[in-house]
């Protein structure tokens, strides 16, 4: 049943695991059925397993040595189990919608998301229309528990399709689920379409090759049956989170050596949201290659010790209500969560001391990585580990440096190293006399801000930054803005907190107007606009340096009026760079200017998953240097493919940073306080986390469109080879011929869609296929036999007749074809997806589509009522008033004196408690500890051809408030 005493082979880096050949394989694992049935509820059956320490820790399969995070791993079944039975309360889930609707209201893109422009990659999504929708099903007891309810919550959330918006709450971050063997996809030649294989086996076929042992591996033909890519599209049309176009969904799927070096899951084997299933089968193109059969596993991703849970009850009080069990101190802290017989001290997690530290070993990437990465960097950051992130290497056969980055969250000290790596590789590279440069950002999620204009000054000196922003203009963000900003220009003004809040984002008089030259002097007379773009308002543009003329009367409505950073100014450097100076932007002399390398002889490359700082600097690099980018990976199609799919965002910001905004200026203005929400720490479901994107990145030549929504594609596309795909030299090596000396080496159909040459190709058509829904724990189900007429039993009531099963016409407005959100059916209906069974093609089979149902449930011959909702003061172990802590944001470590290199540190103004830490514009994507969701919906093939849900919804009336 549960998988207590097993130990599962799985890497945290990727999930390279039980692939074949394991000296244990998944048919191991106890069944289900072969371990006696206990009473108890499954999540107290969980919870004490946990609490037990009877879970072993995943560990990487090559050394054997422990991973450092130890991680829970039960059946994906057993983990649905727990979570079906959790039961839903309505004034919770109420108070949720609210909160986050109001919070929601501050993201950036709404408008264009409803009414997207061409060349957007993924489906046209009404955020307000649907989160009001689903705020009618909760009114109207659609849902039977909280599992069902937070699933259509967090599709919601992933049909946003951006990588700054996410939510990390309630019961469904308890666990995400994983296959126990990771995929990749490869081609054979880089020509032949790619395949998909298990992990392992590209891995053994490179070592056995370097061993001079001829090697085959048969790629992937079916998973449960169904072709492969098919299967895979429709799961990562699901599963994969803030991507914006197929093709980065589909490489979020697969194993990859930047993930095993980040220690983060792919979506595939560790990071799926909803419950994908039991059992999971691999069938082989070669066919004497048997079957390969295991079970979905689900990863236990709370780190906190939650007490004794022992019923749905309890676990509803404590991830849905935040609140500790009664007797949370009562009870002695289990070994596992260094209890009396564990670790006495848990291990400092500060600042390491100047000059301290661990540094890895130069092999530890090649280690991570099961070979990938070189054994040892030509250059490597101090202190490389999972912060410190730097490494370079010179290939002299090619004449080329590569810089490797797997993200930019480098704060405090680590920012001083990454400056000092940084000019060494520079110098390293200028010694060899290297005339290209790779700059390697696969898997890049973003981080700070001063890492990406930093970069971007080494390599492409002279030249100033755009960097456009805009946000909604709407009444909350404008109360905020104004009361800041007119609190700010109130303090003295180069002290204390004036200059701690320099960098804030809401005091705009500190940003410069571009067409003015000046700073904003206020922000409901200037900054708040409003520009009208694609049926909503926005606020004035900004960007990072001063660079145009100032011009005499400005129009408001001029695409080009701009707020910028002032990047001349060291005190705004000290504010939002946590101390440091870019001194780079700072002295624009002599050697400061000196170009090392053409723009052209420098390549960006990506899997397409770069993401927020990320995205800015590939932004500033191919549009405004004119650097190259090559891409590699997608879907296993040709055509092209783009560079950044991940969030373009300027801004990402938190619930949490918005509620404590909210709280000061409640304590500070009272004037306006009858105009804020009345309380923002009454959120109905305890939130870990949530996130969206406050400000738009924007294009200098046209701020009309935010970059979110624009089709950027590489210059390039590559596929990864069997050859290439766990081997960074070959893939290094593949990339500069096909840059720098062969094109023809590109992907077909992927070249001519950039602007080098001065023309561009038009985008292509959208290729996303639409998402199935998450199936519901408690589903709507007909029997339809074309002998009888029953229906469903009595007690609910949905259409009968199918329009697979052969039966006559339905009566209009009682079947589909119908509009989700629409309002297409007759009465008091209204339009939901529905699962049911028909006898079709001689035999039973399963259908989800979209029916005229009611809202609620029906008594026979009588009227819809709503469940009685569970009393959760009756579960087992009985709740305490004490709220649970939230997971701790993003702080920025403390800085020290670094050597040579274009960083110089200044003191850190002193920052006013009151406002939190705001620290400039931080880009951050990272998936928090909590993995999230759970569930997929299998959808059957029909006569040969796959049904697929559209989920798209039509537009409704603009919404401001549910």
């Amino acid at each position: 049943m549960l998988l207590g005493h097993y130990t599962v082979l799985l890497s945290l880096c990727c999930g390279l695991a039980l692939a074949r050949p394991s000296t244990r394989s998944p048919k191991e694992l106890p069944r289900r059925q072969e371990v006696p049935i206990k009473t108890r509820p499954m999540c107290g059956q969980i919870v004490d397993e946990v609490n037990n320490g009877e879970t072993k820790p995943f560990i990487q399969p090559y050394d054997g040595s422990l991973t450092r995070i130890g991680t829970n791993v039960f059946y994906a079944a057993d983990a649905y189990e727990c979570l079906m039975s959790v039961p839903f309360h309505q004034a919770p889930a109420l108070r949720f919608i609210e909160y986050y609707n109001t919070t929601m209201q501050f993201q950036s893109n709404l408008a264009y998301l409803k009414n997207p422009p061409a060349g957007y990659q993924q489906p046209a999504f009404d955020f307000m229309g649907v989160l009001e929708e689903l705020k009618h099903n909760v009114t109207a007891g659609v849902f039977k528990n909280q599992y069902d309810f937070e699933a259509m919550l967090q599709y919601l959330v992933y049909s946003v399709h951006d990588a700054h918006v996410s939510l990390y709450a309630g019961i469904l971050s308890v666990f995400s689920y994983a296959s126990p063997i990771p995929l990749v996809s490869a081609s054979i030649d880089g020509k032949e379409a790619p395949k998909v294989y298990f992990a392992d086996d590209i891995i053994g076929r490179r070592d056995n090759i370097s061993n001079g042992v001829e090697s085959t591996i048969s790629a992937v033909s079916h998973i449960n049956g169904e072709p492969v890519v098919e299967f895979l599209t429709r799961f990562a049309a699901l599963q994969s989170v803030g991507m914006l176009e197929p093709h980065a969904d589909w490489n979020e799927l697969m194993g990859h050596p930047v993930q095993n070096v980040q220690r983060i899951f792919s979506i595939f084997s560790g990071s799926s949201t909803f419950y994908p299933g039991d059992i999971l089968t691999f069938s082989f193109e070669d066919s004497s290659t048997p079957d390969w059969e295991t079970n979905w596993l689900a990863i236990y991703n709370t780190a906190e010790y939650t007490g004794p849970l022992e019923t749905p009850g309890d676990f509803y009080n404590f991830f849905v209500l935040g609140l500790l069990p009664d007797s949370y101190d009562e009870v002695p802290l289990p070994i596992v969560f260094r209890g009396p017989l564990g670790t006495e001290t848990p291990p400092a997690t500060g600042d390491t001391p100047t000059g301290g530290g661990t540094t890895e070993e130069p092999g530890a990437w090649y280690n991570r990585s099961y070979g990938a990465f070189p054994r040892t960097p030509d250059i490597q950051q101090d202190n490389l580990d999972d912060e410190s992130v730097l490494t370079g290497y010179f290939y002299g056969d090619i004449s080329t440096g590569v810089l490797s980055i797997p993200h930019f969250s480098q704060y405090g000290l680590e920012m001083g190293t990454f400056g000092l790596a940084l000019a060494q590789f520079i110098e390293g590279a200028k010694e060899k006399r290297v005339s290209r440069i790779v700059i390697d950002l696969q898997k890049n999620f973003g981080g700070s801000t001063g890492i990406a204009l930093l970069l971007f000054r080494e390599f492409f000196p002279g030249i100033d930054p755009f960097a456009g922003s805009q946000r909604r203009s709407h009444e909350l963000g404008n109360i905020l803005g104004s009361a800041k900003t007119q609190y700010w220009q109130g303090l003295t003004a180069g002290k204390g907190e004036h200059l701690g809040l320099l960098a804030d984002e809401w005091v705009i008089a500190a940003r410069l107007n571009a067409e003015t030259g000046r700073n904003f002097t206020s922000w409901e007379g200037e900054y708040e606009g409003p520009r009208r773009q694609n049926d909503d308002d926005f606020s004035l543009v900004v960007s990072h340096m001063n660079t145009a003329s100032p011009r005499q009367d400005p129009q408001l409505t001029s695409s080009r009026y701009k707020e910028r950073y002032d990047l001349k100014n060291p005190q705004f450097h000290e504010a939002t760079f946590d101390g440091w100076r870019l001194t780079r932007y700072l002295d624009d002399s002599g050697e400061q200017t000196r170009t090392m390398w053409k723009p052209d002889d420098v390549v960006i490359l990506t899997d397409g998953t770069c993401s927020s700082a990320c995205a800015l600097f590939l932004e500033l690099a191919k549009t405004q240097a004119g650097a190259r980018t090559v891409v590699v990976g997608g879907a296993p199609k040709p055509g092209p493919m783009q560079a950044a799919s991940g969030s373009r965002g300027a801004r990402l910001y938190t619930g949490d940073t918005l509620d404590k905004d909210f709280s000061w200026i409640r304590e500070e203005n009272e004037a306006i306080r009858r105009l804020l929400p009345h309380d923002r720490n009454e959120t109905g479901i305890f939130v870990d986390y949530a996130a969206f994107n406050l400000r738009d990145q924007l294009r200098e030549d046209d701020t009309s469109t935010p970059l979110q929504f624009r089709y950027v594609p590489a210059d390039c596309r590559l596929y990864f080879t069997v050859d290439n795909v766990y081997n960074m030299t070959a893939l290094w090596h593949d990339v500069a011929h096909a840059a720098f000396e062969n094109p023809s080496l590109c992907v077909e159909g992927s070249t001519g869609y950039g602007s080098r040459d001065g023309r561009a190709n038009a985008p292509p058509e959208s290729s996303a296929v639409p998402a199935p829904v998450p199936r519901p724990a408690v589903e709507f189900t007909v029997d339809y036999d074309p002998s009888t007429d029953n229906g469903l039993p009595a007690g609910i009531a949905t259409p009968r007749p199918s329009r697979h099963s052969g039966a006559k016409e339905a009566k209009p407005g009682l079947w589909g074809p119908c509009q989700f959100n629409g309002n297409t059916c007759a009465g008091t209906l209204v339009c939901q997806w529905v699962r049911y069974f028909c006898n079709a093609g001689g035999g039973r089979q399963e259908w989800t589509d979209l029916a005229c149902v009611q809202r609620c449930q029906r008594l026979e011959g009588g009227d819809c009522v709503v469940d009685k909702s569970y009393d959760v003061k009756e579960s087992a172990a009985r709740a305490s008033l004490v709220k649970r802590a939230n997971v701790p944001q993003l702080t920025p470590g403390k800085v020290v004196r670094t050597k040579k290199t274009n960083l110089s540190l200044a003191p850190h103004p002193p920052q006013n408690p009151a406002h939190g830490s705001q620290r400039g514009p931080v880009f951050e994507y990272r998936r928090p500890p909590s993995n999230h969701p759970s569930l997929c919906n299998r959808l059957k093939n029909n006569g040969g051809a796959p049904f697929l849900v559209d989920r798209t919804p039509v537009d409704l009336p603009p919404s401001v408030g549910v």
